[in-house]
């Protein structure tokens, strides 16, 4: 008799590696599950015939394109999941699970853990402090917001990695954009610029509340991505500071009961130490987030996040690293030069290294960064406190050596 297989289709942008134990078995059992990895053109080349995994390509950015492939995917068995970890592809999963039929969050719903000006209304509703802010069709549009508090962000609604965000302190600045215009094909957002420092919270939630969550703090800018320059994280220490930040999550988080999965908080503590809203990803956060997590806990954000979209219940998070190794921090290190890679001549190899992540293949054009992730490597360093990783962190970076022909 035939098994009693569960069909979950994964709308993906990349490849099947994330989605195995580091022993190389998938995190859906073929005993239990029949998988459909429907990603983007050229990808998925990674899955194996053990994986017993059927590939499907489409531009899994596209709403239009995804529910192309409904008729194939209603044709076949019964889908019983769709399941979604990036943010690119929460949106046209969520139309997906609503053409076929299956359980899961819809469209209305994902829209506040995507598009930012529908993201602060809903908060801000629920009593969350958001900045003030506005929708725009060109930044000249944002003039009165920017007389009242000096200072704007311009930010596209759907866009991530804080790709074409331009922070805007004057008039004439204004202006010159409004003359030249903001990225085609971008709907934007005005808000007001909060002085303060950025903080970031990544959770396991269950029906919107925490089971587990670390609570970390930028320590470079975002938004900027200068020529060997660096973008820091760092886990904050126990104490007042990191019990705000957990108790602002457990605040955003109860808005949003409906939600299980793994969701990415950014926020603000202003110069009064009042928490304020930057925005919210209902997936597991990028750079050396997950890396980090795995480290302290033993457990994939990626399962994680799959788990309750399939039904299954989370595994037990516990600690499983002594207080020396408990801490944890990333950098995105942007390349020095640009040109065309050669090889990583230097690479950090300390015990206390999580993690490297080299971000370029030999024979690749290095080129200006134009969003957060984009450097030439990655770097997860643990330590017994914040000071120790911040100081492990700069000397991995000061490490680091590549060959570039000009």
């Amino acid at each position: 008799m035939m098994r009693d297989l569960r069909h979950v289709v994964i709308v993906d942008r990349s490849d099947y590696g994330k989605y195995r134990f580091p022993d190389g078995r998938p995190f859906l059992d073929p005993e239990r599950y029949k998988v459909t990895f429907l990603t983007r053109p050229g990808r998925g080349r990674d899955v194996r015939s053990e994986d017993a995994v059927t590939v499907m390509h489409t531009d899994t950015y596209s709403e239009q394109d995804v529910l192309k492939c409904v008729p194939a995917l209603a044709a076949g068995r019964p889908v019983d999941a769709v399941v979604s970890l990036s943010e690119w592809t929460l949106l046209p999963a969520a139309r997906l699970r609503e053409a076929l039929g299956v359980p899961g969050p819809g469209w209305q719903r994902m829209l506040p853990l995507r598009d930012k000006v529908r993201m602060k209304k809903h908060f801000a509703a629920h009593g969350v402090r958001t900045p003030e802010f506005m929708t725009i069709e060109r930044p000249g549009e944002a003039e009165d917001l920017l007389k009242r508090h000096g200072a704007v962000v311009l930010k596209p609604v759907d866009s991530m990695g804080s790709a074409g965000v331009h922070l805007v302190g004057s008039r004439s600045e204004l202006q010159r954009l409004d003359r030249e215009g903001l990225k085609n094909g971008c709907r934007y957002e005005a808000e007001e610029f909060i002085d303060g420092r950025l903080f970031h919270i990544d959770s396991v939630v269950d029906h919107g509340s925490a089971v587990v969550a670390t609570a970390s703090t930028m320590l470079d800018p975002d938004t900027v991505f200068p020529l060997g320059g660096a973008c820091r994280s760092v886990l904050l220490d126990d104490g007042p500071e990191r019990d705000t930040a957990l108790a602002y999550n457990d605040q955003v988080l109860a808005t949003l009961p409906w939600f299980s999965g793994v969701t990415h908080l950014q926020f603000f503590l202003d110069r009064a130490g009042h928490p304020v809203f930057c925005e919210i990803g209902g997936r597991p956060g990028g750079g050396g987030i997950a890396p980090a997590f795995r480290h302290r806990f033993g457990v994939s954000l990626v399962r994680a996040a799959l788990l309750p979209q399939v039904g299954e219940a989370f595994p037990e998070f516990r600690e499983i690293r002594p207080p020396a190794e408990r801490s944890s921090g990333h950098v995105v290190v942007y390349p020095r030069d640009l040109g065309t890679l050669v090889s990583y001549d230097r690479v950090p190899q300390e015990e206390w290294i999580v993690q490297f992540s080299p971000l370029y293949r030999a024979g690749q054009r290095i080129v200006p960064a134009s969003s957060w992730g984009q450097g030439i490597a990655m770097i997860t360093v643990c330590g017994p406190n914040s000071r120790t990783v911040v100081q492990r962190l700069d000397e991995a970076r000061q490490a680091l050596r590549v060959a570039v022909r000009p």
